[in-house]
C-alpha cells in the first residue's frame, strides 16, 4: 500500500523520469521522508508534512522553497546540475505548485537528492565540527539580504522560554500523578532554571539583537557533507523563520558537543566536548563575526545553555502530554531525552568560564 501511495503522489511531480523504488528515511521527529529512486537512476526526497505539528503546511513549503530559490540566485553562474547537488532545489507539480496535497489532507513536497552526501547523526572528528560551523553561518549570510516580510512565522514562539514554559506547566496540570512523580527531579530543575534561561527572550523583546533568517533546526543530521568531509548545505529548511543567530549557533552545539547520543539514558554518559565546541566556534565566526553586533556576540555563550533547556523543557512536556509531538520508540523516551539535555545543560555550566573566554577570543581576534 505504501508503494502505491508513494508512486501516486511522486508522479504529480515533475521529474522526467518514472517511480521505480523508495527508502523510508528515518533521521526526522516530525515528517515522513523517503529516498525515491526512479527509473533512469535520478533520486529524489520525498517528504510528508505532519499537519499535527504545522498547521500551515502550504506556508511552510512556500518559505523553504523562496529560501532555496534565493540561494540559488547566489550560485547563478553555476549550472543547474551543480546547483541541484549543492543546494536544496525542490521540483514543482504538474499544476505549477511546489507541494501537492493529497486525498487526507497532507501536503507534500519533493526535492533533488544530494547525490553522494553523507549526514551524521554524531560528530566524527574535529574537522567535521568546523565544517558544520562554516556551513550553518554560510546560510546565515546567504540569508541575509532576504527579506524577512516575506517569510510567514511558521511556529510562533519557536525558541520562546516563556512560551514552552506555559507549555510545560499545562501538561503537567493534566499529567498522571505517576508520571509527575517519575519526574518529580526534571520538574524541580526547570523550576530552578527557567528564569535564567530567558535571556535571548529579553534580549528579543527589547530589541538588543538583530532579527535575521534563522533555520532554527541546525543540528548535525540537518548538515550534508561529501565524502571528503566537506560541509555541502543545510537541510530540513521546514522551520526558516524569522529569529536571531543564537538560535542556528547553539542548536547546533547542542547536537555536535553531546558526547553522547540525544536520547542515551545513561546520564554518566553526557559531557560537553570542550574539543568540537571550539572547532564548530571557530568554523562558524570564520564567516559571521565581520556582521555580528557586539551584543550578539556577548549573548552567544549563555545561549548555549538555553538551547538544550528548551530542547528538555520540549520533551518533558511531551512525555507529560503522552507523547503526542514527537515520535517515540518506547514510553519513556521523551522522558530519557529531557534528562539528556538537562545533563547537557548543567555540563555547559560547568564549563561555562572556558567557553566565554574562547568565544571572547576568536570573536576579539
Amino acid at each position: 500500500m505504501e508503494i502505491m501511495l508513494l508512486d501516486a503522489v511522486f508522479s504529480q511531480f515533475i521529474t522526467g523520469s518514472a517511480f521505480d523504488s523508495y527508502t523510508t528515511l528515518n533521521y526526522g521527529h516530525i515528517n515522513d521522508t523517503y529516498l525515491v529512486k526512479t527509473e533512469n537512476g535520478t533520486q529524489f526526497v520525498l517528504q510528508r508534512i505532519n499537519n499535527n505539528v504545522f498547521k500551515e503546511a502550504e506556508m511552510l513549503i512556500k518559505n523553504k522553497v523562496q529560501v532555496s530559490l534565493h540561494i540559488q540566485q547566489k550560485l547563478a553562474n553555476f549550472s543547474k546540475s551543480y546547483i541541484y547537488q549543492h543546494v536544496l532545489s525542490f521540483v514543482k507539480t504538474k499544476s505549477g505548485n511546489y507541494y501537492y496535497v493529497d486525498t487526507e489532507n497532507c501536503f507534500w513536497n519533493l526535492s533533488y537528492y544530494i547525490e553522494e552526501s553523507i549526514t551524521y547523526l554524531k560528530v566524527p572528528n574535529s574537522e567535521i565540527a568546523y565544517q558544520a560551523g562554516l556551513a550553518t553561518a554560510d546560510f546565515l549570510s546567504m540569508t541575509a539580504d532576504l527579506s524577512l516580510n516575506s517569510i510567514y512565522t511558521i511556529l510562533p514562539d519557536f525558541h520562546s522560554i516563556d512560551a514552552r514554559y506555559k507549555q510545560f506547566l499545562s501538561a503537567l496540570n493534566i499529567a498522571s500523578s505517576d508520571k509527575k512523580s517519575e519526574a518529580s527531579s526534571l520538574i524541580n530543575f526547570i523550576y530552578k532554571q527557567q528564569s535564567n534561561m530567558r535571556i535571548l527572550d529579553f534580549a528579543l523583546a527589547n530589541k538588543e539583537v538583530p532579527l535575521r533568517l534563522t533555520h532554527n533546526d541546525t543540528k548535525i543530521s540537518n548538515i550534508l557533507f561529501d565524502k571528503k568531509g566537506m560541509a555541502i548545505c543545510l537541510i530540513d529548511t521546514d522551520t526558516v523563520m524569522p529569529g536571531i543567530l543564537h538560535y542556528d549557533y547553539a542548536d547546533a552545539i547542542r547536537t555536535i558537543c553531546n558526547t553522547a547520543d540525544e536520547d542515551e539514558a545513561d546520564l554518566s554518559k553526557v559531557k560537553f566536548d570542550l574539543g568540537y565546541f571550539k572547532s564548530y566556534t571557530l568554523g562558524f565566526s570564520q564567516k559571521i563575526k565581520e556582521n555580528c553586533t557586539l551584543e550578539e556576540v556577548n549573548l552567544l555563550p549563555k545561549s548555549l545553555q538555553v538551547l538544550p533547556f528548551i530542547m528538555g523543557l520540549r520533551f518533558l512536556t511531551d512525555y507529560l502530554n503522552d507523547d503526542i509531538y514527537y515520535k517515540t520508540k518506547y514510553s519513556k523516551h521523551n522522558f530519557d531525552r529531557a534528562a539528556n539535555q538537562f545533563t547537557l545543560v548543567k555540563e555547559i555550566q560547568n564549563n561555562f568560564a572556558e567557553i566565554k573566554a574562547y568565544i571572547t577570543e576568536v570573536y576579539s581576534s
